[in-house]
């Protein structure tokens, strides 16, 4: 089983077995690989995810386009040999199979948010497991949810990008507010 290590924080980066994959050159197989992994609490219909990547297109050519996406991705990620598969696929629906062998940097990123977010009430002037956690957090975040990555024909992909953007953004906002904070009452002003 190959693992699969994606980043969608910065500049998209799609790994197996920590060797780069450089084969997705289509911006749309890379939107729709990022919108599945990111989405993959669910199967999304075909009709939904056309409607997401090609909008405007004939629904004939649209529906062409994201087999062929699809083809390729899962013929670049090595899908069929890959025990679990990558995606659970149906003839009227695709989703990203988080039982796969795979890690995502965003699922790690909000991991560390909401471990913190739920336990920084019981902290006071001593949180330093929480503010390592805001600090690996933090390193996490390279840059922009899918920074440079844009479909300038899909009006709700964009939209959808910047509803995740926003999200990163105000948590690492929260992240570096709380270490600063945290750093002043340590003393570290350096740090802060």
């Amino acid at each position: 089983m190959a693992y699969l290590s994606i980043d969608v924080l910065g500049t998209m980066r799609v790994a197996i077995a920590n060797a780069p994959i450089t084969a997705l050159e289509s911006v749309k197989v890379r939107a729709l690989l990022a919108y599945l992994v990111v989405e993959s609490d669910q199967p999304h219909r075909r009709e939904k995810l056309i409607g997401l990547l090609w909008p405007d297109y004939p629904e004939d050519a649209a529906r062409h386009n994201l087999r062929q996406a699809l083809f390729n991705l899962r013929l670049i990620l090595g899908d069929h040999t890959n025990n679990p598969p990558y995606f659970h696929i149906t003839r009227d629906a695709i989703q990203f199979n988080r039982e796969s062998d795979y890690s995502l940097d965003l699922d790690q990123f909000n991991h560390y948010f909401y471990t913190c977010e739920e336990n920084l009430n019981q902290c006071r002037e001593d949180c330093t497991t929480h503010a390592s956690n805001l600090e690996e957090m933090v390193k996490l975040y390279r840059g922009e949810f899918l920074q440079q990555l844009f479909l300038e024909d899909s009006t709700e992909f964009e939209e959808w990008t910047l509803v995740q953007r926003e999200n990163a953004h105000q948590r690492v906002l929260e992240a570096h507010g709380y270490l600063t904070n945290y750093y002043i009452l340590q003393g570290d002003f350096k740090s802060a």
